[in-house]
C-alpha cells in the first residue's frame, strides 16, 4: 500500500505516513494553512488523536477544549466531534482509528481494555516532561514502522498502539484535561443550548424556536453555533438524533418506525433519508450488520462516505427537522 495514501485510499499531500490494517487505521499528517474539519464526524470505532505540534480547538459532544502539543484526545465510539483552528494555523498530528477487534489473543481480545479506558466516554490527557517524551517516542516509532515497512511491521504497529492505550489507561486520573473555562464562560448561553439539544432531541427543534426560547436572534445563533462547534444547527441536531437511533437499533427490538419516533423524527421517510445521509446505510441494514458483527466478532467496513467520513447536511438545501 502506498504510504502517502490515507486510510480511505486517497492521496493527500499533507499525509506523511499512513497504513490501513484490519481493526486499525493509522494516519500522520501536518497542515500549514487554515483548517477546520468540513465534515461532521462520528463513527462506530474509537479515535485517538495526538497533537505533535501546534494547537487546536477540539469540540466533543457539548464541550470545546483547547489542545496543544502533548495532548492525547480519546474519542469514544458514536461521539460527535470536530476539530477547529486556532490563531496558530500550523499543526502536526497522529490519528488512529481503533476497533475493539484490533488485537486478538488466545483468550479472545483486548476490548476489555478499551471498555475500561472509555468507561466515562471521551476524554483528553495532557502530557508534559518525561511523559510527553515517552508518547512522542511511541509516535516516532509508529511513523518509522509505517514508512520503512520492515518485516513484521504490522505486528509492531499494533504493539506500539497497545502500549499507547495502556499508558493512557495508567494516566487516566492524573493527566485529564478540563474544558476551556474561558470558552464556556464567554459562550455560556450556547453551551446551555447544546445541553438543551442533547436532552430534548425528541421534541420539535428548529433554529427559530430554540433561538426564541433563549432570547437570541436566529441569525446570531446560526453564526455563533457554527463558530463555536464547527457544526450548523441542523447538522448537530441530526447527529444527536442519529446517534440515539443507532443505539436503539442495536440494543432494542423496536420497529424502525418506533426508533424514528424515539429519535425525534416525525416521519419514517425523513428519518430514513437523514440516517442514510449521516451513516451511509439504511436503518434496517445498519441493524442487521451491527448485530452480525456483535455475534460473529468481525469488522464491517462501509463506504468511504460513512461513517467515519460523514458528509454534512446543508441548511442551504432547506432540510427541516421534523
Amino acid at each position: 500500500m502506498d504510504p502517502c495514501k490515507n486510510s480511505l485510499g486517497s492521496r493527500d499531500p499533507r499525509t506523511y505516513a499512513a497504513l490501513h490494517l484490519i481493526g486499525l487505521d493509522t494516519n500522520f499528517a501536518r497542515r500549514e494553512n487554515s483548517y477546520t474539519m468540513s465534515k461532521q464526524h462520528f463513527h462506530d470505532y474509537y479515535e485517538i488523536y495526538y497533537l505533535r505540534e501546534g494547537s487546536r480547538f477540539y469540540f466533543i459532544k457539548d464541550n470545546t477544549y483547547y489542545i496543544k502539543a502533548g495532548d492525547l484526545v480519546m474519542i469514544d465510539r458514536h461521539e460527535v466531534h470536530r476539530t477547529l483552528e486556532t490563531m496558530e494555523q500550523y499543526h502536526d498530528r497522529a490519528l488512529f482509528n481503533v476497533y475493539p477487534e484490533m488485537l486478538l489473543d488466545a483468550q479472545g481480545h483486548f476490548s476489555d481494555l478499551l471498555t475500561h479506558l472509555f468507561r466515562n466516554g471521551s476524554f483528553i490527557l495532557s502530557f508534559s516532561g518525561a511523559d510527553k517524551e515517552y508518547v512522542d517516542n511511541l509516535m516516532e516509532r509508529i511513523q518509522q514502522e509505517i514508512q520503512r515497512r520492515r518485516i513484521d511491521h504490522e505486528i509492531m504497529i499494533r504493539v506500539l498502539v497497545l502500549q499507547l492505550l495502556v499508558f493512557a489507561d495508567r494516566n487516566y486520573c492524573m493527566r485529564r484535561k478540563e474544558t476551556d473555562n474561558s470558552l464556556r464562560k464567554n459562550n455560556r448561553r450556547l453551551f446551555l443550548i447544546l445541553n438543551y439539544i442533547n436532552n430534548h432531541y425528541k421534541e420539535d427543534l428548529s433554529l427559530e424556536k430554540v433561538a426564541e426560547q433563549f432570547f437570541l436572534s436566529k441569525y446570531y445563533l446560526s453564526h455563533a453555533f457554527r463558530e463555536l462547534t464547527g457544526f450548523t444547527f441542523v447538522e448537530y441536531v441530526n447527529n444527536v438524533r442519529v446517534k440515539e437511533a443507532e443505539k436503539l437499533l442495536v440494543e432494542t427490538t423496536l420497529p424502525v418506525s418506533e426508533v424514528a419516533k424515539e429519535a425525534g423524527y416525525g416521519t419514517l421517510t425523513h428519518f430514513g433519508r437523514i440516517f442514510k445521509r449521516v451513516t451511509g446505510t439504511s436503518p434496517q441494514v445498519y441493524r442487521r450488520e451491527e448485530r452480525e458483527r456483535q455475534q460473529n466478532g468481525y469488522l464491517i467496513y462501509r463506504s468511504p462516505d460513512a461513517p467515519g467520513d460523514r458528509k454534512p447536511e446543508a441548511e442551504a438545501k432547506g432540510d427541516k427537522i421534523v
